[in-house]
């Protein structure tokens, strides 16, 4: 019987039992050995050697390919066999003797196993560590590559280099690392003259405002028409930099032999020259005139010339980190980017005003007490860390964000301005904000860190704002009614006087962010409030009313929507004595947002009208015989327009206490005799029309809370005195009173129309 023990071995077949051994290469192989057993003949077994295996797999010396694989003499007797030199006569086989070799087989089997799985381990490692190596041979390979890439690189950058030192000859400065000036590559009408290594021109477009000076790549392609000298220690500007438009210079830079004509070349339009120690500007500057983008920020420049002017296509102008306190008395007419930050200005440079097209400016750390007249154009102003005390910006049509924080402003009045969507007034020393009047497209309103005690401010631009920080002031309540601002998403009112919240929080789906930590609430716990907004939400949810749990709104129907309602998102129905279900159905489906009414014979307010208060913003009511006007109707949030002139309404539910998106309320030709006391809760209110109805009297004192309102009209009531505290009421224009039983003020100051009246009662305000 032959048996191959090894069958990882490429050699001669190991001898079987009784086969004479062969001598192993080893000495040890041929030893005796003294431990057969004296009673039990055993079998002489050859077995390959560990070491053999081993080096059959990893290269081990003691391996020879031209001899057998021996078991060692030595090691026999630890399997329990004889060495063949030693082994006993030949005799009957023994159980036990059988057994003790079976025995010595298994551990000899068990050991060998072993040693194939270390070899196999060894094996996979070696071949992880081959695939290391060639990963890395062509690492070594790339770099070798970009190596060569480099050294040509540099030896075109050194050429450049040298043309441009020709052509700043003679100014005084020192280049000590190469600039990429490109003059060599194909060009035509619309070539290149100067070309830079830099990547900040797309930083300076995306951040305007930038006080710190961008990082200039190193790895970016000339940008033609454009000269970088940033961060070169230069005190002055050399002399060629201000002809770099002269073709007589263009002739020096450019040689004979080359393929690019001079009279061919790009105008220089951008130049960089941030972060050096300029201290002036010579008027040369107007040789400069192609220029769109002058960068002079981080130097020392205390002044700059008249000649600015001059720079007819002039965009951008940067100066900011330098000494400047005064400005030219005119700039490019054409600049619309100017950045005067971090300088020493203490008076609003006149020049800004005459700059018609200026869209932003950058006044950011000065010393600026006052801002000045602004132009029509502009649409964001950052006057940060000055020394303002107050802001007057009303009427500007294109402003789109005004930022002011830390100052010292006590006085914040920015209504009438249609475009806005940010104002930041943080850190400064409010203690109300002035009414956001005409504001619709405001956003974010950042009033942290002031005095503020009420929210009051807000009700204007309730259904727009979706960001309001009021944190660190004095508020001490949320009103109910804030459910109203159906846009908000972020709310912070961290560090304020805050003793509960209102439930109706809870009900505010789009509010995802809640902040009220710092305050002392007595009725959620610390440990609700720390775990967040949601939680927060769902404490408030479970001390609701049940009643206001109801569904958020009707069912909107399946079906069509009609087109021409779809499109402009009305519903007239004037004059009709019937109002079929469809055309409630499509009003939800379609979302309308005016709906008129008007001369229908109503005797009340139809029950569909409020399923459309998710959208509803104008509701027209004239003209009816409403009596009674339902609790309900202080569930339309969104409306912005009631009108209900010509009906008998006596009273208003104090439920309409919730329209704080309501800004025009006319009630004329009615039957009140009061001014509703609902009325002095809806603070977006800017129009009161209540003439020609039984008004005795006018309580200023509750007008005055009316931030936004602009025109009162009380003409033909039965008013007997005009309070002169009227004129307090702080955005008031318009006042309508004539055809009432006061015989002060006289008819001939009544005539002469509201300014006139308004000034009358101011100087009879008893001091």
């Amino acid at each position: 019987m032959s048996e191959d023990l090894d069958p990882l071995s490429t050699g001669p077949p190991v001898p079987t039992v009784n086969e004479p051994p062969v001598a192993a290469s080893s000495p040890k192989a041929t030893t005796p050995a003294a431990a057969s057993s004296p009673k039990t003949p055993a079998r002489n077994l050859s077995m390959p050697s560990s070491a053999a295996i081993s080096g059959a797999v990893i290269g081990s010396p003691s391996y020879s390919a031209a001899a057998p694989f021996m078991f060692p003499a030595s090691a026999m007797p630890m399997f329990g066999m004889i060495p063949p030199q030693t082994a006993a006569p030949a005799g009957p086989i023994t159980l036990e003797s059988l057994a003790q070799q079976i025995y010595g087989l298994s551990q000899c089997v068990a050991g060998l196993t072993q040693r194939v799985g270390d070899n196999q381990r060894l094996f996979e490692e070696n071949m992880r560590l081959k695939d290391v190596v060639i990963d890395l041979e062509f690492k070594l390979r790339d770099a070798n590559q970009r190596a060569s890439n480099l050294d040509s690189l540099k030896e075109a950058m050194t050429s450049q280099f040298s043309e441009l030192n020709k052509s700043l000859r003679g100014g005084g400065v020192s280049l000590d690392q190469p600039m990429m000036l490109d003059v060599t590559g194909p060009v035509g009408a619309a070539g290149e003259l100067l070309g830079v290594q830099g990547e900040y021109e797309s930083q300076i477009l995306a951040n305007a405002m930038s006080p710190e000076p961008p990082i200039v790549s190193d790895q970016l392609m000339p940008e033609p028409g454009t000269l970088n000298l940033q961060n070169r220690e230069m005190s002055v500007i050399p002399d060629d930099v201000y002809n770099l438009n002269d073709p007589e210079l263009l002739k020096n830079v450019i040689g004979e032999g080359d393929d690019l004509k001079w009279w061919e070349t790009e105008p220089i339009a951008k130049l960089y020259l941030c972060s050096n120690k300029i201290s002036s500007i010579t008027p040369a500057i107007a040789g400069l005139n192609s220029l769109t983008l002058l960068d002079l920020r981080d130097n020392q420049i205390e002044s700059l010339p008249d000649a600015m002017s001059q720079l007819e296509s002039l965009v951008r102008l940067e100066l900011s980190h330098n000494k400047l306190s005064t400005l030219p008395t005119s700039l490019s007419p054409s600049l619309q980017h100017l950045s005067l930050n971090n300088n020493n200005f203490e008076v609003f440079p006149e020049a800004v005003s005459t700059l018609s097209a200026l869209a932003t400016l950058d006044i950011r750390e000065n010393k600026i007490t006052t801002i000045g007249v602004l132009p029509q154009s502009l649409q964001s102003l950052v006057a940060d860390d000055n020394k303002l005390t107050s802001i007057a910006m009303e009427g500007h049509p294109n402003i789109t964000a005004l930022t002011v924080n830390s100052n010292s402003i006590t006085s914040c009045r920015v209504g009438n301005n249609p475009k806005l969507k940010v104002l930041a007034v943080k850190i400064n020393k409010l203690e109300a904000l002035d009414a956001l009047v005409n504001c619709p497209e405001l956003q974010e309103l950042l009033v942290g860190k002031n005095f503020i005690t009420s929210l009051d401010f807000v009700a204007p631009v309730a259904t727009t704002l979706t960001v309001l920080d009021c944190s660190d002031n004095k508020v001490s309540a949320v009103p109910g009614n804030i459910t109203g601002m159906t846009s908000l998403r972020r709310l912070d009112l961290t560090n304020n006087d805050l003793n509960s919240l209102p439930p109706e929080l809870s009900l505010m789906d789009g509010l995802t962010s809640l902040a009220v930590e710092g305050n002392p609430l007595k009725t959620i716990r610390r440990e609700i409030i720390s775990k967040g907004t949601v939680a927060i939400k769902e404490y408030l949810k479970l001390k609701l009313d049940p009643s206001a749990l109801e569904e958020s709104g009707p069912t909107i129907p399946d079906i069509k929507p009609d087109e021409v309602m779809m499109q402009t998102k009305t519903m007239e129905m004037n004059g009709k004595l019937d109002f079929p279900a469809e055309l409630w159905d499509q009003a939800l489906v379609c979302g309308i947002v005016r709906l008129s009414l008007q001369g229908c014979s109503l005797g009340s307010v139809p029950e569909q009208v409020y399923t459309l208060r998710g959208t509803l913003q104008e509701l027209e009511l004239g003209q009816n015989n409403i009596r009674e006007i339902s609790p309900e109707m202080g569930k339309m949030v969104k409306l912005r327009k009631l009108n209900l002139i010509n009906n008998s309404v006596k009273e208003l539910p104090q439920e309409m206490s919730g329209l704080i998106a309501l800004e025009d309320l006319n009630m004329s030709h009615n039957k009140l005799t009061e001014i509703p006391e609902t009325v002095y809760s809806m603070k977006a209110l800017c129009s009161l029309i209540m003439s020609n109805n039984q008004i005795g009297k006018v309580e200023p004192s509750k007008l005055i809370g009316l931030t936004s309102l602009v025109c009162i009209d009380l003409e033909n009531n039965n008013i007997g005195r005009l309070p002169p505290e009227l004129s307090l009421i702080p955005n008031l224009r318009t006042l309508l009173v004539m055809g009432n039983s006061f015989k002060i003020p006289r008819a001939d100051v009544l005539a002469r129309g509201s300014t006139e009246i308004i000034a009358w009662l101011k100087n009879k305000v008893p001091l």
